[in-house]
């Protein structure tokens, strides 16, 4: 396997492990009542509410810093 072979897989890998985690944290959320899942945790974010909603808005941002060549 070349370098980038071994590149590509591992990232797919990586790839993969976030699917899996989202699968994993949404699927708890969702059996949360609405007061839980909007309740103030004391976290960076307050509740959950706002921590899924950094990264449901955050994401894109970085996937796209990952994906786009610099020039």
């Amino acid at each position: 396997m070349n370098e980038e072979q071994c590149m590509k897989s591992r990232y797919t890998m990586f790839a993969d492990y976030n699917t899996w985690c989202n699968e994993r944290l949404y699927g708890a959320a969702a059996k949360l009542s609405d007061a839980e899942y909007r309740a103030n945790r004391g976290a960076f974010f307050k509740s959950l509410h706002g921590t899924l909603n950094h990264l449901l808005v955050g994401d894109p941002f970085y996937r796209q810093g990952r994906t786009t060549k610099n020039s």
